[in-house]
C-alpha cells in the first residue's frame, strides 16, 4: 500500500508563496483558526491518510538581500505559530490520522523534548511522530536559540541528542511503574523509576523522565538529511525519509543508495518508508487542472520564492543578474543545483522556484495523477508521498476527493485505519512500538 502524509505549515503559506493572494486559498487568515485545521484534519482522515505533516521553523529567513525585508512582505513561513499547540485539538477532532511535527536538536533540550513528545503521544492516543532536523538559521542563532555549528557537528550533535531521549522515552519507566495502589499510598513504584545518567559529548541528562510511558513510547522517527551525513544519520534512526528527486530514474538509484545504508546500519532496509515530496495539482479534467495551474503562476512571488531558496540554501540570489549562468555563479553550496540545471540562465531557474518545491509537479486528472504515483512507486523504489499543497486547504482536499478513490479503486491505498497508532499505519497492527533492530529499542526498561 501506498503511504500519503499530507504536508503544510502552521503559516499563511508553507511553500508556494505569493498564493495568499489566490481566491482558492483560505490559509492567509485561516492559520490561526482552530476551526479551519479541524475541518481539514477531517477531511485527511476521511481520506485514510497516514498523517498531516507540519513542517516548522525558528527565525526568519533573512538569506536574501541580507535583510528579513522579503520574507516579512512576501509572508516566507512568516508569521508562524506553534505547531505543537495545535495537535492535540486536532487529534481530538479525529480518531484515526496521524500527526507529525518539526522539531529542532538545535534549539530545545533533549529533556524538555522527550517530555513534550510523550505528552502529545499520551493526547493523541499514540498517533504522534516526530520530524527530526538539525537547525542551521543565523536569525534563530542570533535570538538566543543556540550556536550555529558546522553541517556535519550538527548531526554528531543529534546523535548524541537521540540517545539522551531514547533513554528518556524507553528505559527511565518501566510499563507497570504506575501502580496507583490507594492502599500503600503509592501512585508510582520508586522501585521501577530510574535515572538515565547520560553523560555525552554534547549532553548530561540525568533523569529520571517526568512522564510515564505512553503508547508509543519513541514517536515514529522522520528525518530528511539528503547530504551523505545526513543520509547517515536518517538510516540510523529514521522509520520514515522525506525525499526530494527529480525523476522515478534518478530515484531507484537513490532510493537503493538509501536501503543500503539502512543495512549498514544494522537495521532492516524494507522497515525504512521512503516518503517522495510531490506537489500534485489535480482537477476533474486535466483541462481544469492546468487552469488551475496558470491561476498560481499568476499569483506566484518570485522575489518570495527567492526569499526562500535564499532561507533552505543560504545561497543569496539577489546579488545576481537574472541574466547569469548558474554554472558560472562562484559558490559551493550552488554545485549540485548548477550540475542539475547546466545551460540555464538564473531567469530560467526562477521559473522553476515559483511554486516553491524543489519536488516533482504532477497536474492532471485523477487518473494521470494516480498513474504518476505508481509510475514513481514502481520505478522509483518509493513507499510514499508527502503531498505538498499549492493552495490550503484546497489542494488536500482536491487530492482526498479525486485522486485517493482513484488510488483505492486500484487497490494501491487503504479503505479503511487497520491499526490505531501512527506507528502502525506505516508499519501493520501490532506495531506500536519501535522494531528492535531500531537504536531506541537497545535502551528499553529491563
Amino acid at each position: 500500500m501506498i503511504h500519503i502524509n499530507a504536508f503544510t505549515q502552521c503559516t499563511p503559506i508553507s511553500q508556494s508563496i505569493g498564493q495568499w493572494r489566490n481566491p482558492a486559498d483560505r490559509m492567509a487568515a485561516g492559520y490561526r483558526d482552530l476551526a479551519v485545521w479541524t475541518d481539514l484534519a477531517r477531511t485527511l482522515e476521511a481520506g485514510c491518510i497516514d498523517a498531516l505533516f507540519f513542517a516548522d521553523i525558528h527565525g526568519i529567513y533573512d538569506g536574501y538581500g541580507a535583510s528579513h525585508e522579503a520574507a516579512v512582505q512576501h509572508a516566507v513561513q512568516v508569521p508562524g505559530a506553534d505547531p505543537t499547540l495545535l495537535i492535540p485539538a486536532l487529534a481530538a477532532a479525529t480518531t484515526h490520522l496521524g500527526f507529525a511535527v518539526t522539531y529542532s536538536t538545535s534549539y530545545h533540550a533533549p529533556y524538555e523534548c522527550a517530555r513534550l513528545f510523550s505528552s502529545l503521544d499520551h493526547f493523541t492516543g499514540g498517533r504522534i511522530g516526530w520530524n527530526v532536523v538539525t537547525s542551521y538559521m543565523k536569525n534563530a542563532a542570533a535570538n538566543g536559540l543556540g550556536a550555529a555549528l558546522p553541517h556535519d557537528e550538527r548531526y554528531d550533535q543529534a546523535d548524541d541528542y537521540m540517545e539522551a531521549v531514547y533513554k528518556l522515552w524507553e528505559g527511565s519507566w518501566a510499563e507497570d511503574a504506575v501502580v496507583r495502589d490507594a492502599a500503600t499510598a503509592t501512585f508510582s513504584d520508586p522501585a521501577r523509576v530510574r535515572t538515565i545518567d547520560h553523560h555525552g559529548p554534547y549532553y548530561e541528562v540525568r533523569g529520571p523522565h517526568m512522564c510515564e510511558p505512553s503508547i508509543q513510547r519513541t514517536p515514529v522517527i522522520y528525518q530528511a538529511g539528503s547530504s551523505p551525513r545526513g543520509i547517515q544519520f536518517g538510516a540510523k534512526h529514521g522509520e520514515a525519509l522525506f525525499v526530494a528527486f527529480g525523476s522515478p530514474q534518478s530515484s531507484a538509484k537513490l532510493t537503493a543508495r538509501i536501503r543500503q545504508a539502512v543495512a549498514e546500519a544494522g537495521r532492516d532496509p524494507a522497515s525504512m518508508r521512503i516518503m517522495l515530496a510531490i506537489m500534485p495539482i489535480v482537477g476533474e479534467t486535466e483541462a481544469e487542472a492546468r487552469r488551475k495551474y496558470e491561476t498560481a503562476l499568476h499569483y506566484a512571488d518570485v522575489e518570495g520564492a527567492l526569499a526562500l531558496f535564499g532561507g533552505w540554501t543560504g545561497i543569496d540570489l539577489s546579488q545576481f543578474s537574472p541574466d547569469d549562468m548558474i554554472e558560472d555563479i562562484d559558490n559551493q553550496a550552488m554545485a549540485s543545483i548548477a550540475k542539475a540545471n547546466r545551460g540555464k540562465r538564473l531567469k530560467d531557474f526562477y521559473g522553476e522556484l515559483k511554486l516553491g518545491a524543489f519536488g516533482p509537479k504532477i497536474i492532471g486528472s485523477p487518473t494521470q495523477v494516480a498513474d504518476e504515483l505508481e509510475r514513481w512507486v514502481e520505478v522509483g523504489g518509493v513507499d510514499g508521498f508527502n503531498i505538498t499543497p499549492v493552495v490550503q486547504p484546497g489542494s488536500h482536499e482536491d487530492f482526498v476527493h479525486l485522486v485517493v478513490p482513484e488510488l483505492q479503486r486500484r487497490g494501491l491505498f487503504r479503505r479503511h485505519y487497520e491499526g490505531a497508532t501512527l506507528r502502525e499505519h506505516y508499519f501493520g497492527p501490532g506495531h506500536s512500538r519501535a522494531a528492535g533492530d531500531h537504536p531506541s529499542a537497545r535502551y528499553r526498561f529491563a
